[in-house]
């Protein structure tokens, strides 16, 4: 079986010319959990095939329970954007479509870097899954794949 995600569409300043004046635009937006040593945070993601790690704000390391201060580092950036610092960790993560369900180990990055939302990435997000994006229909479908550590 799949995880089945519609994309959310968002609205922008007008209509978008490249999707025939559409007023929004679609995106494979849902919820993630992260689950650390004192807690949990569920929150928005962007799935991102274009970015090499998932990544989180610093403030979610925080939240549950990381201590990232000897943590190991690296750096990332978007697009004509400056790097930023990502501190990396290994968490647990949830994902849910309401019918299906998959929790496992992941190395994650935080940043300080101002995120709309987390970003999932290859690694620990897509390099655990086989993903089917529909641009039709507007949403993606996640399998599991031979790497998937499981529960």
């Amino acid at each position: 079986m799949a995880l089945v995600f519609p994309y959310q569409v968002f609205r922008g300043p007008g209509p978008v010319w490249t999707l025939r004046g559409r007023p929004g635009r679609p995106r494979p937006v849902f919820t993630v959990t992260v689950i650390g040593p004192a807690g949990d945070w569920a929150g928005p993601a962007l799935l991102d095939t274009g970015a090499d790690d998932t990544i989180f704000r610093e403030d979610v390391a925080a939240r549950v329970g990381l201590d990232l201060s000897a943590a190991p580092t690296g750096a990332a950036s978007g697009v004509g954007a400056v790097g930023f610092p990502i501190r990396y960790a290994e968490v647990r993560l949830r994902l849910t479509d309401g019918n299906e369900f998959r929790e496992w180990p992941a190395r994650v990055g935080f940043t300080a870097a101002p995120l709309k939302r987390a970003l999932l990435g290859h690694a620990g997000f897509l390099q655990f899954f086989t993903a089917t994006f529909d641009g039709h229909r507007e949403r993606v479908e996640l399998a599991a794949n031979a790497l998937d550590p499981g529960p």
